[in-house]
């Protein structure tokens, strides 16, 4: 064999075959499939499953990627092909429109709160009811669990919904640590030198309000991105004809999302499980009221009578008549 690059096994394999065929078929290129079809092929029936639940899943308005999938066939007790198999189906079945702009996740930097109720984000966006009528969702969500705490439908982004929509998650809940929102003037201007009803009601019940860097969105990037979810929920069902109609949509999509959308940040948990293993931060403790102000106080001279007495607002003090017909100093507070 050493005048040839065939090597000494190949010669041999070759040999045999011209034996067992002919010369000629010997040598012609072999099917590289596998005899009985590869045996990490995905079977017809299983194929077809995760198409049905795609459309299932984008029908209905919810997350459909190949991840979501999966998701979905396992809690429905078949064991799932993975995500990366899944992709390749949707992709050979005309499902995927590729976006060869969009950031690989690998290139987004998360940072979590590392307890339950340590940081809540607020954010709300613009909505329309039927016959154009416009209006805003608030939405509430815990940093560490993504647990959707409270939604409210609302005519506008005023303080007065602000405050209810983070009271109904209070009594939900408890008080939460720190509260991040933008900086919105229904919200939190601390950093244009402003106060807000809400950072004042907020300050009172021991959580500290903070915000975001102004024209620097990503900060409250799990609230932005709920936002999507939301948003691509409700324009899959009818549109709203008042607020008590989309308050009643927005309550179905907050049970759905803590409870039945594993989430790809968790590890494909649900927000509900990933709040309930904790751990739990300790409510804050409210400050101390702060002492009532001291009230200014007046200072006059009179003259002791001779009998010894003095009088002061209207009340007549005994001094001794050793100090009659001298000057005393006399310090009042000043009456409201």
């Amino acid at each position: 064999m050493s005048g040839t690059k065939l090597s000494r096994s190949w010669f041999y394999e070759l040999r045999a075959r011209a034996r067992a065929e002919d010369p000629a078929a010997a040598v012609q290129p072999r099917s590289r499939s596998w005899p009985q079809g590869h045996p990490l092929a995905v079977g017809l029936e299983i194929e077809e499953l995760a198409v049905r639940l795609r459309k299932e899943l984008r029908d209905q308005g919810c997350d459909y990627g190949p991840v979501s999938v999966r998701f979905r066939m396992d809690r429905l007790g078949v064991t799932p092909p993975a995500a990366s198999t899944l992709a390749r189906i949707f992709s050979r079945r005309g499902m995927v429109v590729p976006q060869p702009q969009k950031r690989p996740r690998s290139a987004v930097r998360r940072f979590v709160f590392a307890l339950v109720h340590e940081c809540w984000q607020l954010d709300a966006f613009d909505w329309v009811l039927a016959a154009d009528r416009a209006c805003v969702i608030f939405q509430l969500v815990d940093d560490h669990s993504r647990f959707m705490i409270a939604s409210l439908a609302a005519w506008g982004e005023t303080v007065e919904a602000a405050i209810l929509v983070v009271d109904r998650g209070i009594a939900a809940f408890q008080v939460p640590c720190l509260l991040l929102t933008d900086n919105g003037s229904a919200l939190n201007q601390t950093r244009i030198g402003r106060r807000s009803r809400l950072v004042d009601h907020l300050t009172g019940l021991g959580c500290r309000p903070i915000t975001g860097r102004p024209g620097h969105p990503q900060t409250q990037g799990k609230d932005e991105r709920v936002h999507q979810t939301v948003q691509r929920w409700l324009r899959a069902r009818p549109r709203a004809t008042s607020l008590a109609e989309l308050q009643a949509q927005l309550d179905q999509f907050d049970r759905y999302y803590n409870h039945d959308r594993g989430h790809q940040a968790l590890g494909l948990r649900t927000p509900a499980e990933v709040m309930a293993a904790g751990p739990v931060a300790v409510p804050p403790v409210p400050a101390p009221p702060a002492p009532a102000p001291a009230r200014p106080a007046r200072s006059k001279q009179p003259r002791v009578a001779a009998n010894g007495s003095v009088r002061v607002d209207g009340v007549r003090i005994q001094l001794g008549r050793e100090h009659a017909k001298t000057t005393v100093t006399t310090i009042s507070p000043v009456r409201p």
